[in-house]
């Protein structure tokens, strides 16, 4: 009887230790959940972590927008805190005018203009190339300036006198105004001939002298310096042997002060225009910008693709104020030559207050320029450097056609590049394209297609380089600083500590900067050169490379291995 007591005292204590375990077990896991509590704690540290994703997601996508051309202009009165945050923004082009400006006036500015970009250069890595555009009078016949810079009111009946005299160039009364050109046209003016002055003022001419004009005003209105004047026959009055007087001597100025480009108001003679552009090219190295009179124009159908061909930029100054039949002729006909032209457009957005930009920041025109224009506002004397903001949003992976001859451009042009790139893009969110080039035309191509990621053109500059490969090399990047998405890097050796070749280069410099990431993915793309006449690719030395590929960890001072 004592050994099935024994046995059984045996069982109950393995039972009663397999009941121990069971209950430690039973705490052990009561422990690890810690109640309700930290189930909700759990909780909350995923949902902040879903949050902080998709913040970080919304902030990496925003880069992914279109990045457009800037082009500010300077006034007397810009400081050099607002032209260093310009550029801190992205604006590398500025424009001046030599017209309304005396030249003490000119000097000073362009003097602020050099400090400022001297004191960001130093706290730059790369290398910066900013342009220059001087707007010179050309053709135009326009006021002086007028008495302490104020505008005067001209009464119904009131005589006034229009001179050549340049004493009253930046000075000039309600009774006798300076008009800037008009030594050019008064053989072709007569009497009872109407004149506009400005957008207000219309007058009658009662005499005609040796060197002025009098006038009945018929149309009262306002007058302020520098206001356009409207001559009968002023298109085609003048003698193409009296062309050079008009434009030569602000060409040569414009040479004087280092001038990158040269900006043309009101342009209407065709051929005014050519002897200007053959000028130019005979004799300066200068780009020019025309602002052409569409309403003029489009009156009395002139050779608008002449026009433009003869252009290197177009800017359209006031889209927003004209009539309805000038808009349209504008968005149809204007920017469809410029966009075949392959004619980069800069167009003005009127942004003075911050109400301005719920306005215009979804507009059609935005989809269709390269570059904004910007200035001082009016209503608040600031610059709007919040225009960095107008990038047309749209979905990457919509494709938007105008007409099936678009389509047939993009799959001729530079064949399986674009169309790889357009097909990759479509199936993964491309986070840049890198190319390394000296072709412009090339270069450009991305940007023509509708792809919305930052591209960055490689140029470094090498120890070998003349001095006509780095003009070469800073004259692409200036002329790439008015094109949409596009970002030049100009750098030089002693930055290339790794040695990397260009294309590696960009992608660790644009890794540090911070706007690439681990598992990004991104193009590179090397390019042939540029014929006299189109892009060769693949041709003899000149082989282009393609590649794609998701950016990995970074590995200090070793270079990225291509590839899966």
């Amino acid at each position: 009887m004592e050994k099935p007591l024994v046995l059984d005292s045996q069982e109950t204590v393995e039972g009663e230790d397999e009941h121990l375990d069971d209950e430690n077990q039973l705490e052990k896991f009561t422990v690890r959940l810690n109640g309700q509590h930290d189930l909700e704690q759990r909780l909350r540290d995923f949902k902040a972590a879903c949050e902080a994703h998709e913040k970080h997601a919304r902030r990496r996508k925003r880069r992914r927008y279109y990045h457009m051309g800037l082009v500010a202009k300077l006034v007397a009165e810009t400081t050099p805190d607002e032209l260093r945050r310009m550029l801190e923004n992205g604006t590398y082009t500025f424009h001046v005018d030599a017209v309304s400006n005396k030249p003490d006036e000119l000097n000073a500015i362009l003097e602020t203009l050099n400090l400022a970009i001297a004191g960001y250069i130093e706290d730059r890595e790369l290398r910066l190339a900013t342009g220059l555009a001087l707007e010179i009078n050309g053709e135009c016949c326009r006021v002086g300036r007028l008495r302490n810079n104020c505008a005067v009111m001209l009464a119904r009946g009131a005589v006034v006198t229009l001179t050549t005299d340049e004493d009253y160039r930046y000075g000039g009364y309600k009774e006798i105004i300076f008009v800037i050109n008009l030594q050019a046209y008064l053989k072709s003016v007569k009497i009872n001939d109407i004149l506009l002055i400005g957008r207000e003022v219309r007058c009658r001419v009662v005499k005609t002298l040796r060197e002025a004009l009098t006038v009945l005003i018929i149309d009262a209105g306002l007058l302020t310096g520098y206001d356009f004047i409207e001559l009968p026959r002023q298109c085609h009055a003048l003698d193409p042997a009296v062309y050079p007087d008009l434009y030569m001597n602000d060409l040569k100025i414009a040479a004087e002060l280092k001038a990158n480009y040269v900006v043309l108001p009101k342009i209407r003679c065709k051929n005014f225009l050519k002897a200007v552009r053959h000028t130019i090219k005979d004799e300066f190295d200068l780009k020019l910008i025309g602002m052409i009179d569409f309403e003029y124009v489009r009156t009395n159908m002139l050779d608008l693709l002449g026009i433009i061909k003869l252009l290197d930029y177009i800017w359209i100054p006031d889209m927003f104020n004209v009539s309805c039949c000038v808009y349209n002729y504008i968005m149809e006909d204007v920017l469809s030559i410029a966009h075949c032209q392959k004619t980069p457009v800069i167009g003005t957005v009127p942004l003075e207050r911050c109400s301005d930009f719920k306005r215009f920041e979804l507009h059609e025109f935005l989809w269709k320029i390269d570059s904004i224009h910007i200035q001082k506002s009016p209503w608040c004397n600031k610059y709007p450097l919040i225009v960095k903001k107008l990038m047309p949003i749209r979905d990457y992976r919509v494709g938007v056609v105008q007409n099936k001859m678009t389509v047939k451009n993009i799959l001729t042009s530079y064949q399986t590049i674009v169309n790889f790139i357009i097909r990759t893009i479509s199936s993964i969110e491309c986070q840049a394209i890198f190319i390394y080039t000296k072709c412009e035309n090339a270069s450009i191509a991305l940007s023509r297609t509708e792809i919305y990621c930052p591209v960055f053109l490689m140029m470094p500059l090498l120890d070998d380089d003349d001095e006509a490969t780095i003009k070469c090399k800073f004259d692409l990047a200036r002329a790439l600083h008015l094109r949409r998405n596009m970002h030049p890097v100009l750098y030089t050796k002693d930055l290339n500590e790794c040695n990397y070749s260009p294309i590696e280069f960009g992608v660790d410099y644009i890794r540090r900067k911070g706007c690439l990431e681990v598992g990004d993915f991104v193009l590179t793309l090397e390019v042939g050169k540029e014929d006299a006449e189109n892009v060769v690719i693949g041709i003899d030395e000149d082989v282009c490379i393609l590649r794609a590929f998701y950016v990995s960890p970074l590995v200090g001072c070793e270079k990225f291995k291509y590839g899966t």
